[in-house]
């Protein structure tokens, strides 16, 4: 197989970076499981990176399961299926987006759009399953309110907004999703919640669901519209 050239990497040194590199070289060549990556010595010589870095790259890579290494044969794509992609996209943004607050900011923007449209939908379809689901969390989520737990009701506020993205479906949002799920409670541990807000967000999360019953598709986008905003007020606020 002829691999395209690869372009030099400048000043790296640490293996992350050579592993981001070693999927780049996957996914732009198109290389299948089973394909032969290009021996230690021509990645060295190529990425401009020492041995050292590509070796510590390939055990990552492997501890993945997207590559195997065959004695005395080289290295070979074993996976590259849509969770390695989504996986090395987590971590390209890990890599590329310097300041956390931008990456907080710009994942709301996107919860915004993407689960006012799953909202919608599950009202105006009436979803039983996931709204028998969600009217369970929102009760779990009223006792942990009553008690001021706030950690545990960030992380079943989580859960409550991961449903309403299961309810679409749709696997490769729901596998997105999934990866972005460390980000996502940042996000909830940064907006914070102190007397008000919580109140704020227990209402709202009452009105979600009183606009699923009623199958008022209109009511439900205007309510989680306006929670995520207040959530992104309080994460730009930061």
């Amino acid at each position: 197989m002829i691999i395209n050239k690869i372009t030099p990497l400048k000043k790296l040194k640490r293996s992350d970076e050579v592993t981001l590199a070693l999927e780049e070289i996957i996914k732009e060549n198109n290389l299948q499981p089973g394909d032969k990556l290009p021996s230690q010595a021509d990645l060295s010589r190529d990425l401009e990176v020492g041995t050292r870095s590509i070796r510590e790259a390939i055990k990552i890579l492997e501890s993945r399961g997207m590559l195997e290494t065959r004695p005395g044969k080289g290295v070979f794509v074993k996976s590259n299926d849509l969770d390695f992609f989504l996986e090395s996209l987590m971590g390209s943004l890990m890599f590329k987006v310097k300041e956390e607050s931008d990456l907080l900011v710009d994942l709301t923007k996107i919860r915004l759009v993407v689960e006012s449209h799953a909202l919608y939908e599950m009202a105006q379809e009436g979803k039983e399953k996931y709204v028998a689901r969600f009217a369970e969390l929102i009760d779990s989520l009223d006792s942990l309110g009553e008690k001021n737990d706030i950690d545990a009701y960030n992380k079943l506020d989580y859960e409550l907004h991961k449903l309403i993205i299961e309810s679409t479906g749709n696997k490769i949002l729901i596998i997105f999703y999934s990866y972005l799920s460390e980000l996502q409670l940042r996000i909830f541990h940064k907006a914070g919640y102190v007397l008000g807000s919580l109140e704020e967000s227990m209402a709202d999360h009452h009105g979600m669901l009183d606009a699923i019953i009623e199958r008022d598709p209109d009511k439900a986008k205007r309510i989680i519209e306006r929670h995520l905003r207040s959530t992104l007020h309080k994460i730009m606020e930061d």
